[in-house]
């Protein structure tokens, strides 16, 4: 099962509609799709008005107590082979309570690898910030998917989200692959497709190819409790979502993907090289600058061990936030990664 977080410290970017119709859309393609609210306000479930007996607040709390989960009703079915996880307001309280737990980042992950058999994608509508439930996410997740909206707001928080993920990955020695969606785009006015290429500049590869843009119908979709597929499925926001889903697919289900980063605010720029490249610079492993001092890079490959650097101007260094290493030719060190 691979599960996809859905994740945005800021509300208002459209996270809760990219959710549930991205797992609408990956279901009309013909997947097994899991939805899991683990937003205490409950947008998606709103979104969905399905009657439901068992809450996520039910399977978290059963499984940080070592209870045996419900037999029946576990999880809320949407459709043939789409199914919902609900959530309600009484989640906010369990937050505080996992909180203290010692494995307080792990209590999603258990109840998912429970169900993974049964779904070929999982998505995690998560809630607008970056407490214990969104972390519980992103540990859980192999990739994050970011959605911006088209206006420098969203620009501010990819850096604290950012902080977080290099956190997880400092951690627990990996961290979900985030992508980067641009949502609500006008394309009639000047100042969207300004500020779609001024991200395209700085996210680079990070940025998905797909674009949500202003459809009143997926708000319409929303307030009636229907899937944008179910309301209007001739419309601009089915077609976006379609898009979407084809190219998840294809990011899913090609070579594994690693994602590096590094941090330094003295470089003009950085390139990635190693096994896989030759160690030459190549435009296609130069790093983003996606804060102040953060470059990061995702990077496909195929299962191996991987001996890599990074490039700054005339220095070439390994990874400081990788302690696997191994000596060089030159006295120094390569940094490794190792693809499994």
């Amino acid at each position: 099962m691979k599960i996809i977080s859905i994740v945005n410290q800021k509300g208002g970017c459209g996270k809760t509609i990219t959710a549930v119709n991205c797992a609408a859309a990956l279901h009309k393609k013909g997947y097994k799709v899991l939805l899991v609210d683990c937003d205490p306000q409950a947008h998606a479930t709103f979104s969905l008005r399905k009657e439901s007996r068992v809450y996520i607040t039910d399977i978290l709390e059963a499984i940080a107590g070592n209870q045996e989960l419900p037999s029946e009703g576990l999880l809320t079915q949407v459709a043939d082979n789409f199914y919902l996880v609900p959530s309600r307001i009484g989640l906010a309280s369990l937050e505080h309570k996992l909180s203290v737990r010692d494995d307080k980042l792990q209590i999603l992950s258990s109840f998912l690898s429970k169900v993974s058999a049964n779904f070929d994608y999982c998505l995690l509508d998560c809630p607008p910030n970056l407490g214990v439930l969104t972390l519980n996410a992103l540990e859980a997740s192999r990739y994050s998917l970011v959605p911006l909206m088209a206006c420098d707001f969203s620009l501010r928080g990819i850096e604290i989200l950012k902080d977080i993920l290099i956190m997880l990955k400092e951690y627990k020695g990996s961290h979900p692959i985030p992508f980067y969606l641009l949502t609500q785009v006008d394309k009639r006015y000047n100042f969207s497709k300004e500020f779609s290429e001024k991200v395209k500049k700085q996210l680079g590869n990070l940025l998905l190819k797909s674009t949500i843009r202003i459809n009143i119908s997926l708000r319409e979709a929303a307030s009636a409790g229907k899937t944008i597929f179910e309301y209007k499925a001739d419309s601009r926001g089915a077609e976006d979502f379609l898009a979407l889903a084809t190219e998840l697919e294809k990011i899913t289900s090609q070579s594994k993907w690693t994602s590096l980063f590094l941090r330094g605010d003295k470089f003009s720029e950085v390139y990635l090289v190693g096994d896989f490249n030759n160690w030459k610079r190549d435009e296609r492993y130069r790093l983003n600058k996606v804060g102040e001092d953060i470059w990061s890079i995702n990077v496909p490959l195929e299962t191996g061990k991987y001996r890599y650097k990074f490039v700054a101007g005339d220095s070439w260094f390994n990874d400081p936030h990788n302690a696997l290493a191994e000596d060089d030719a030159f006295g120094g060190k390569n940094s490794l990664l190792v693809i499994e």
